[in-house]
């Protein structure tokens, strides 16, 4: 068999996602009942309620891949060490106190619903604030409209395989519009993701998406791009999971991502957070240690138990090698030139040092849109016209990201005329200003002489 046709390690997959289901048990056991508060750093606060939404939600994935034991058993243990904390006192009444909350508050339950564990009381409770005057009184973004739309159509039709409606939603949202992929924020890449985890619902009853699935991830390269150059597992791991999702083959760019993202999960015993401080780790002891720990990485922990169980569905699994049928020859090192000016150490360069040169030639698309981005943030808009030249001759000119900068140098180019005109404007009007001037002193002398 070919090399590069052999599909991933899929007991090495089923091992990461088991130790992602291991962090989540630790985590509900530890700040389930109260969640975590930091006061030293706010951001990282935990309420209960996100914590055990999304360990539902990872439990849902994992069931994907339920037929592996091992998978199987912690999926078990684990809903039944969630259930009470998903239809706890605190659930209830949050449910009764904010109607237009109900799904939120009720997200564990219904995800727990669709895995076998029901309960009537529980749903009849939600249906009242569902049917509540207030239901609708909250203003919410596209993507949480999706994902309302997403947890009502699993509560009203849990069974897998069904026939789903579509999520209305969908058009709207960033999944079918073009990004700004050279200054989007982490928010932006966050609502494209999870747009992208409610209408294919981990492919047990997908919806159609909106848009061309090869535009989708063509995006998604870019933003895989920017998050593995910022060592940002957490929304990068979210990124990759645009491919087993969409099924769309796993590009060169997406093996690479996954394989840096094994790489320092390996290294480091897990996948880190930006928001873990390692200096604050070596100073906490004991519980305050484990509940800072658990509360800052479990988040990115699960991502890569969200990835790891789709990809271990039939056809969605990556190649244990970076496919290297669209290099060009020469490519990498054509982009490399740029980025190696920067002299920046990042996880991404350690993995590219072993890529043979077809490797790392194959993924010349992926170093260029680092490229793009390292150079619109720091201001060098001269490089990008070198960069889109290197592109061209690459093949590479029609990359989202390429377009975009070609279209931001025309602005710029618009700007520098304007601005120009600004400043012939400002330089006339001073020059006027400097010969009435010298017409008033004229006059004066004059007036003074006779």
């Amino acid at each position: 068999m070919n090399v590069q046709k052999q599909a991933w390690n899929k007991e090495d997959l089923a091992r990461r996602l088991c130790h992602a289901l291991d962090i989540g048990r630790q985590t509900v056991e530890e700040l389930a009942h109260k969640g975590y508060t930091d006061s030293q750093e706010p951001g990282n606060n935990l309420r209960p309620e996100k914590l055990i939404s999304e360990t539902a939600f990872l439990l849902l994935a994992a069931s994907t891949a339920a037929d592996i034991s091992d998978v199987r058993k912690r999926i078990k243990a684990l809903a039944q060490l969630l259930i009470p904390h998903a239809r706890s006192e605190r659930m209830l009444l949050g449910m009764c106190l904010h109607p237009a909350m109900a799904l939120d508050y009720a997200q564990a339950h219904v995800c727990l619903a669709r895995l076998g564990y029901p309960d009537a009381n529980f749903d009849l409770l939600l249906r009242q604030s569902m049917g509540s005057q207030a239901r609708r009184g909250r203003e919410r973004v596209p993507h949480r409209m999706l994902e309302q739309e997403w947890l009502t159509a699993v509560w009203e039709n849990p069974t897998p395989g069904s026939r789903p409606y579509a999520l209305p939603s969908a058009s709207g949202s960033v999944l079918n519009h073009s990004m700004d992929l050279l200054n989007c924020s982490r928010e932006d890449i966050y609502a494209l993701t999870h747009a992208l985890m409610y209408v294919k619902d981990f492919n047990i009853s997908p919806r159609r998406l909106p848009r061309r699935r090869a535009e989708i991830t063509a995006g998604a390269t870019a933003l895989l791009a920017r998050c593995l150059d910022e060592q940002d597992y957490d929304t990068g791991g979210e990124v990759l999971l645009a491919w087993p999702l969409t099924g769309r083959s796993w590009s060169a760019a997406s093996v690479f991502g996954f394989r840096v993202l094994t790489q320092v999960e390996d290294q480091a015993g897990f996948l880190p957070a930006s928001s873990t401080r390692l200096a604050r780790v070596e100073k906490l002891e004991g519980e305050h240690r484990k509940h800072y720990l658990l509360a800052t990485a479990y988040h990115t922990i699960y991502v890569m138990g969200l990835l790891c169980a789709t990809a271990l569905q039939a056809g969605r699994t990556p190649p244990a090698q970076i496919p290297t049928n669209t290099a060009v020859p020469g490519g990498a090192k054509m982009i490399l030139r740029f980025l190696d000016t920067d002299q920046r150490s990042v996880h991404w360069r350690d993995e590219l040092e072993k890529l043979t040169e077809p490797e790392r030639d194959a993924i010349a698309g992926l170093l260029l849109n680092i490229a793009f981005r390292r150079k619109i943030t720091s201001g060098q808009f001269g490089a990008l016209r070198e960069l889109l030249e290197a592109a061209h001759a690459l093949g590479l000119s029609g990359m989202p990201a390429a377009s975009q900068t070609a279209e931001m140098l025309e602005r710029l180019a618009t700007f520098a005329e304007i601005k120009q005109t600004q400043v012939e404007k400002v330089c006339k009007a001073n020059d006027s200003k400097e010969v009435l001037s010298t017409r008033y002193s004229v006059l004066s002398c004059s007036e003074s002489h006779q």
